[in-house]
């Protein structure tokens, strides 16, 4: 058994922290030391989008070993890193076929914000250097992809050390306060980021990024599709370039392969990871437009001077390319219609008087908890209202993914469900009564008149 007092263990865990200890996984289980199986709903962090059981895995990654694990590209060339760039460009939209390999989200974000710079400044506008980011998102945890992040309490401890980039309002329909239809509502709040970028002056304004459907700060909120469709006419005008940050919604999680083919636009830039490699090996990528890439080719020669140590070693890469295989057709429509079950199965919580929206987008579903359904007024923030719903649903054996802040940063709790797309239907099932149950039981507790209704 590990020594837990030797770990800082991530977002706040300390060392030593009253964890479950998980001993082994298979297919959407979590297998704890005394033998308890938890369903994994959470698919880990929004990873293992083909669950723990991925056939072949090990005869690829031990092939690898036996061949080579690591090398520098900054100075060779390999197979592994080649093919997996190619499978990438073959399976995203539009004309995405180069890309950066790095080893993280928050990396990949960083790398795409340095390639906006570097890209403006090759082609004559060295000022352009701002990033606009949106209120509510989460783009990493590294300085740079925080500084774009929008989430207050990532943010707050590290503020004095950030950039001051701009941020627009979410896309979050739910709260939206624009007038007219659906789609005239998007296009309003799409209009917010033209406002920012002629407040911030066109000609310092190097790219726009935004989570295609939101994840774990307002888990599965997305717009119209005119939204996107005014973005991309904003970004055009304005030669501002737009990264689209797919790390959690790639790889079958909203439905298609990538989210920004359920609104048919292509961004200049696209970041994977987490369903990238599955779990199985860090690594993600970012994919750019040949437009852009092009300028690297045949701009001032200047090199783009970026990597890191690990990026696009050949294990991580032979792993990445052997899962990207493994996203076919039909398991994407298995995940599609996992979703659509556990959304139904979740039907009974949107008349919950706790409850304020229950949205999904494939297999991402948001629920989002209010004191008042009607004002949508969310919960005091010391109320840890999400915490204690994940923590009744972990105890009924079902782990998730609790979240808050979604309002205004501070205030509104809410829980996302990201199963494995091959989570099996009684899994659903039991991932849903979990979930009612713990309501139920935190609404008893907060809101006691209201549960009884």
């Amino acid at each position: 058994m590990g020594n837990p007092e030797h770990l800082f263990y991530k977002w706040g865990g300390g060392m030593d922290p009253d964890f479950p200890r998980i001993r082994r996984a298979y297919d959407e289980f979590l297998v704890t030391e005394d033998g308890r199986e938890l369903v994994d709903a959470a698919a880990g962090a929004a990873v293992v989008n083909l669950g723990h059981s991925v056939p072949g895995v090990a005869d690829v990654a031990g092939g690898q070993l036996d061949e080579v694990s690591y090398l520098s590209l900054s100075h060779f060339s390999h197979d592994a890193p080649e093919e997996l760039a190619e499978s990438l460009a073959t399976a995203a939209p539009g004309d995405l076929n180069a890309a950066f390999f790095v080893n993280s989200g928050s990396e990949a974000n960083e790398m795409a914000f340095k390639l906006a710079r570097t890209y403006h400044r090759e082609t004559g506008n060295p000022h352009k250097n701002t990033i606009i980011g949106r209120w509510q998102s989460y783009h990493g945890a590294t300085l740079g992809a925080l500084s774009a992040t929008g989430n207050t309490t990532r943010r707050s401890e590290y503020e004095p050390m950030l950039h001051g980039w701009p941020h627009v309002p979410p896309a979050y329909p739910y709260r939206w306060s624009y007038d007219g239809t659906r789609e005239e509502q998007a296009i309003a709040a799409a209009r917010e980021l033209e406002t920012t970028i002629k407040q911030e002056g066109p000609e310092t304004v190097a790219a726009f990024v935004a989570e295609p459907v939101s994840g774990a700060s307002i888990p599965a909120a997305h717009p119209h599709p005119a939204y996107y469709e005014e973005i991309r006419r904003i970004c055009d005008e304005y030669d501002v370039l737009f990264i689209a940050d797919e790390v959690m919604t790639g790889f079958g999680r909203t439905g298609p392969m990538f989210a920004m083919e359920r609104f048919d636009v292509v961004p200049d830039m696209m970041t994977l990871g987490k369903g990238l490699s599955g779990g199985y090996a860090p690594i993600s990528a970012t994919l750019v437009r040949d437009d852009v890439a092009a300028e690297f080719e045949n701009g001032s020669g200047q090199s783009f001077a970026h990597g890191h140590t690990f990026g696009g070693n050949p294990l991580s890469a032979a792993i990445a390319a052997h899962v990207v295989d493994q996203y076919t057709d039909a398991v994407l429509e298995t995940g599609r219609q996992r979703g659509e079950q556990l959304v139904s199965e979740l039907a009974s919580l949107r008349e919950h008087p706790i409850v304020g929206d229950v949205r999904h987008a494939g297999a991402m579903i948001g629920i989002e908890f209010v004191a008042d359904r009607d004002t949508k007024t969310p919960f005091d923030p010391d109320l840890n209202v999400n915490k204690r719903v994940y923590d009744r649903a972990l105890e009924q054996g079902v782990y998730t993914y609790p979240g808050s802040g979604s309002v205004d940063g501070i205030a509104g709790d809410h829980l996302m469900l990201t199963p494995p797309l091959t989570i099996s239907e009684e899994s659903i099932e039991r991932v849903a009564d979990a979930v009612i149950d713990a309501v139920e039981h935190v609404a008893e507790t907060v809101a006691p008149n209201a549960a009884s209704q």
